[in-house]
This record gives structure tokens, sequence and C-alpha cells, in this order.
């Protein structure tokens, strides 16, 4: 039981410090670039949207909260598996917040790129399930390559990685956009990027957090 009050503490640190980094990243990197979507995506529809968070410290709080919960259940994962496979530290939790990237957004993005406001998509039932296969795909195979000794576990976690992308994700047959290629490309860039650091932060945050406590 304490060890588990560690882990979460480990967490919930790593957590709201990585959360609050990529709010402040998406804020300069990718919010202008979803605003100024919107501003192609509202002559377009012509109407009104349903409520949402307005542009300045209210759309930056949600984001803040939002940011901070799901860092603290991804930081969760993460600490629970440094605990099972080894202790923590600083390297070893900068390998553990890549694998984190690669399985929930590097591996996904792959066929479903972060899209701007205005941008048609496949139904939202097909994309999730996608998603949810991809990235359970891309955890299976990872422990498979890299974390086991058995020829044929190896074997077989390289083909998952393959498996979800050989299938494809799903995409509407007349795929149209409201914003400009140049401004989509961006947004990916930056999505990427984005993310790329706030894993990373997650998981030398926790694996630094983990030896503190000695755990």
């Amino acid at each position: 039981m304490a060890d588990f009050r560690k882990l979460v503490i480990a967490a919930l640190t790593a957590g709201i410090l990585s959360g609050l980094l990529l709010s402040v990243l998406q804020y300069y990197l990718t919010q202008p670039l979803i605003l100024a979507a919107e501003q192609f995506e509202a002559p377009a529809t012509g109407s009104e949207h349903e409520w949402q968070p307005e542009d300045g410290w209210q759309r930056f709080a949600f984001t803040l909260l939002f940011n901070g919960l799901s860092g603290f259940g991804f930081a969760l994962l993460l600490s629970a598996a440094m605990y099972w496979h080894g202790t923590g530290g600083y390297w070893r939790g900068l390998f553990w917040g890549l694998a984190g990237y690669s399985v929930f957004f590097a591996a996904p993005s792959l066929g479903l790129s972060p899209e701007l406001p205005g941008t048609d998509s496949a139904a939202l039932l097909s994309r999730q399930a996608w998603w949810l296969f991809t990235a359970a795909s891309t955890a299976a195979g990872l422990y498979g390559l890299l974390l086991s000794k058995n020829r044929g576990l190896q074997i077989a976690g390289g083909l998952l990685l393959a498996v979800p992308h050989l299938i494809g994700a799903p995409h509407p047959e007349i795929a149209q956009a409201l914003a400009p290629e140049a401004l989509q490309q961006r947004f990916v860039v930056m999505s990427a990027l984005s993310n790329a650091l706030f894993w990373l932060s997650l998981g030398a945050l926790a694996g630094f957090t983990l030896t503190k406590l000695k755990l």
C-alpha cells in the first residue's frame, strides 16, 4: 500500500508539471493555428457553434485542467510500468516516455494525423476503434520487440507494429479541408513537437520522482 501511494505521488507530480508544459506549448504553438482555421470554418458553415471556452484565460484554464488530468493518467501508467520492470531514474523515464509517445501519438498519427477545424473525417466510431487498435498493437509490439528475449515474441512484436497500418486508417471517400494545406501541415508538425516534449517530460519526471521516493 505504501508503494501504491508513492506511485500515485510520482504520477501526480509528473502529470501536473507535464500537463502545464503541454498547455503552455499548445497556447503558443497550436492554439493560434486552431484559431486561424476557425476563421475559415465560420463563414463556410454559416451557423453558430455550440458553447466553447472563450479565447484567453478561459480556454487556457480548460486546456490546463484536461492536460493535467490526462497527464496524471498517463503518468500512472508509466510509473506502474517502471515499477514492474525495474527501478525508475531520469534516463529510464525518458525511454518509457518515448514509448508512450510512440504508442499514444506517433503510431496513431501515421494513419490519423491531427486535424484542424473544418477538416472532413471518417465516422467518429471507426476512427476511435482504429486508434485504440493501433495503440494496443503498438504497445504489445514494443513490449515483444524490446522487452522480451524470446525470438518468437520479438518477431510477433515487429508484426504487431505493422498490422494497423497494413489495414489502414478510416478516411472519407472525398477528403476536404477549409484551412489551407500549409496551415494544416504546420499544425501537424507543432502537434508532434508539443506531444513529444510532453511525453519525454512525463517519463523523465516520473522516473526521477520514483527514484527520489526510493521505488
